[in-house]
C-alpha cells in the first residue's frame, strides 16, 4: 500500500466514526488532499472514497454533509469516468427522495459535479457520457414530479447544463424542449420562470428546426391566450429568447410585434411592463428588423411615458362630465 492510499485509508476509517468532530476533520482533510495537483488514486481508494462522500451526503450533522458535498468537486477530476458516473446515478436518485435536505445536498452536489466536469470545447467523452444521464434523469423529474421542490431544483440543473454543456446535449433537445414547454403553463410562477430561463439557454446551441417548433409553440400561444398571467408568460418568454438567440429571432418580427403592442393596450400594468422589456430586448438584438417598427414602439414609448399607475384617470372623466 502507498503512503496516499495508507493515509486516505486512515481519513475513511475515521469518517466511520460516532464522534461528528472526527468526521468532520477527516472529511476537511480528504478535501485538502484531494485539491492537491500531485495526488493519485489507485482504483480501490477510488471506489472506497466515492462510497464514504455519497454515504456522508446523509449524515446526522449538516457540517459534514456540507463539506462531504465540496468534496466532490475535485474528486470529479481525480477518478474513473464509471465513478463519477455512479456520484450522478446517486444524486440524481437522491433528488427524488422524501427527505427535503437530502433533496437539497444532492441537488448542490449535482451542480458541484457539472460546474467540475470538462468543458464542451475539450470534446471529452466523459462529459457527454455524464450529461446525458443527468439529463434523461431531470427531464423525466421536471415532467412527472409532482412535488414543485423537486421540479425547481432540477430546472436549476437543467439551466446550468444547457448553458455550461448545451452544445453537448444536441441529442437530447427535442426532449428537453417537450419537457421544458409545458411548464409555461404552470400554476406555479417559480416553475414558468425557471422554465424560461432554462429555454433561454436552449436556444443557444439548439438547431433551427427546434428553434422553429418553440417559436411556432409560443406565436401560437400568445395568439389564442385568454388568460393574462398566460400572456404574461409567454411575453417575458419571448424577451428571454431574444436575449439569448439574438438575431434568430428577427424572422419573426413581423409576426411577434403586432401581437405585443396589442396586448400593450390591455389594462395591465405588469403585462405593459413586459411588453416594452420585450421591445427593448428587440430593438438590442435585432435592430435591422424591427427598424420597420420603430414608430410603433416609439409611439407607444411617448404614450406611456407620461403614464401614472397611480393616478385614478376615471375621476378625472368624470369630472369633466360634470
Amino acid at each position: 500500500m502507498t503512503n496516499v492510499s495508507y493515509h486516505i485509508s486512515n481519513l475513511l476509517e475515521k469518517m466511520t466514526s460516532s464522534d461528528k468532530d472526527f468526521r468532520f476533520m477527516a472529511t476537511n482533510d480528504l478535501m485538502m488532499e484531494l485539491q492537491k495537483d500531485s495526488i493519485k488514486l489507485d482504483e480501490d481508494s477510488e471506489k472506497k472514497v466515492v462510497k464514504m462522500l455519497l454515504k456522508l451526503l446523509e449524515d446526522k450533522n449538516g457540517e459534514v454533509q456540507n463539506l462531504a458535498v465540496k468534496c466532490l468537486g475535485p474528486l470529479v477530476g481525480k477518478v474513473k469516468e464509471y465513478q463519477v458516473e455512479t456520484i450522478v446515478d446517486t444524486l440524481c436518485t437522491n433528488m427524488l427522495s422524501e427527505k427535503e435536505q437530502l433533496r437539497d445536498i444532492s441537488s448542490i452536489g449535482l451542480k458541484t459535479v457539472i460546474s467540475e466536469l470538462p468543458p464542451a470545447s475539450s470534446g471529452s467523452v466523459m462529459t457527454a457520457n455524464v450529461c446525458k444521464k443527468i439529463t434523461a434523469q431531470l427531464t423525466g423529474a421536471i415532467g412527472k414530479q409532482e412535488d414543485v421542490s423537486v421540479q425547481l431544483e432540477a430546472l436549476d440543473i437543467l439551466s446550468d447544463m444547457l448553458s455550461r454543456l448545451g452544445g453537448m446535449l444536441f441529442a437530447f433537445h427535442s426532449s428537453i424542449l417537450s419537457c421544458l414547454l409545458p411548464q409555461l403553463t404552470s400554476p406555479r410562477l417559480a416553475v414558468r420562470k425557471r422554465a424560461i430561463i432554462a429555454l433561454g439557454h436552449l436556444v443557444q446551441t439548439c438547431n433551427g428546426n427546434i428553434f422553429t417548433e418553440l417559436m411556432d409553440c409560443l406565436l401560437s400561444e400568445l395568439q389564442g391566450s385568454e388568460s393574462t398571467s398566460s400572456t404574461r408568460t409567454y411575453i417575458q418568454c419571448l424577451a428571454g429568447i431574444s436575449r439569448q438567440a439574438g438575431h434568430r429571432i428577427g424572422g419573426y418580427l413581423e409576426k411577434i410585434i403586432p401581437l405585443v403592442v396589442k396586448y400593450c393596450n390591455v389594462e395591465d400594468d405588469e403585462l405593459r411592463e413586459y411588453c416594452f422589456q420585450a421591445f427593448e430586448s428587440f430593438v438590442r438584438r435585432c435592430p435591422k428588423e424591427i427598424s420597420p417598427h420603430i414608430s410603433t414602439v416609439t409611439g407607444l414609448c411617448l404614450t406611456y411615458i407620461t403614464y401614472d399607475p397611480n393616478y385614478n384617470y376615471e375621476h378625472e372623466e368624470e369630472e369633466e362630465e360634470e
